[in-house]
């Protein structure tokens, strides 16, 4: 076409977008001839590739193709998805055939649709390999010892997965879920508290003592907890309104099971902040809350061992160790 007419540029741009539609997806979906797994959310497994293909995919050049992006344009009606129309439509000049090959190789869980879970697992694979869905994590925690080559984990597609289970509790596809679910639990629990620990020893005193009210922390100024002493001081109304609301919380959860949502996703979003994210954003979303709740589970539990050993609370001995960073002198302890 003639790159200076309007028309002539619109059909080679249009030609070059399926060309690198094709190429991505040949490329990356060869890799491994994949197999339908449990019909799972969270956790998705694939069949080993035959050693001729493997063969085939270590000569491949190692050109990225596969974007957030592309995933974007793919998915034409929003919903999230890549179906066999959608894919078809994009690479109209190839045999139906090869389309309906290369999309069975992608549809690991066999629902008719290549989630972004899948599409990331693939965009992985281009970049690392086959081996483990492309994940360099599960990798190293087998030849380290820290996996069993026969856990669920090993090639799955949920986010976080660092391979990290040394004791082999993940069983099956529904433990695992479940033990994801419980782990985002406890991390939503440990940013609230790894927020309010520090922010009670600072300022319960300074509020008490404006309100003429009487100071709950425990002795030395400290947050109150079975360690520190103080709960005693809590009105008995605080702890049943928490259990109560726990209770609930609990009971929603495991109505349903895991047949219809991901592990943790209770459906409270009142700022569509997430349900009104495109896939991308939703899958870096759940990955950094994961992160950041396992961080906030380290730091609580770091809290709890300097309170209790300590002679002064976190607030004290963490402004110490911050002052440095601010006025450029040395820690003093």
């Amino acid at each position: 076409p003639d790159p200076g007419s309007a028309v002539g540029f619109h059909k080679h741009t249009q030609t070059m977008f399926r060309t690198s539609v094709l190429a991505a997806i040949a490329g990356a979906a060869s890799v491994e001839a994949f197999a339908p797994g449990a019909a799972l959310p969270g956790v998705r497994s694939a069949r080993s590739v035959r050693p001729a293909m493997a063969l085939k995919m270590q000569q491949q050049t190692k050109i990225s193709y596969l974007t957030p992006e592309l995933f974007k344009q793919l998915d034409k009606d929003g919903n999230g998805t890549i179906d066999l129309n959608e894919l078809k439509d994009a690479v109209a000049y190839t045999s139906g055939s090869d389309v309906k090959s290369l999309f069975a190789r992608a549809d690991l869980d066999g629902s008719g649709d290549i989630d972004y879970l899948e599409y990331q697992r693939l965009m992985k694979m281009e970049r690392f390999g086959d081996a483990q869905g492309g994940n360099n994590d599960v990798r190293f925690a087998l030849e380290s010892g820290l996996l069993k080559p026969d856990s669920v984990l090993v090639d799955n597609i949920m986010v976080g997965n660092k391979g990290f289970d040394p004791a082999g509790f993940a069983k099956d596809a529904e433990t695992l879920n479940q033990y994801r679910e419980a782990e985002l639990k406890h991390g939503r629990l440990a940013m609230l508290a790894a927020l309010g620990w520090p922010v009670s020893e600072y300022f319960q005193p300074l509020i008490a003592k404006s309100l003429g009210a009487p100071d709950l922390l425990a002795a030395g100024e400290k947050a109150p907890s079975l360690l520190n002493g103080g709960l005693d001081r809590i009105n008995p109304l605080f702890f049943i309104a928490t259990l109560g609301f726990t209770a609930a919380v609990e009971n929603f959860g495991l109505k349903g099971g895991f047949a219809d949502r991901e592990p943790g996703d209770l459906g409270f979003d009142p700022l569509n902040l997430y349900y009104g994210s495109d896939e991308a954003t939703k899958a870096d979303y759940r990955l950094k809350e994961l992160n950041n709740g396992r961080l906030a589970m380290i730091a609580i539990t770091a809290y709890v061992i300097e309170d209790f050993f300590g002679q002064t609370n976190v607030v004290t001995t963490t402004g110490k160790v911050a002052a440095p960073f601010v006025t450029g002198q040395p820690i003093e302890l």
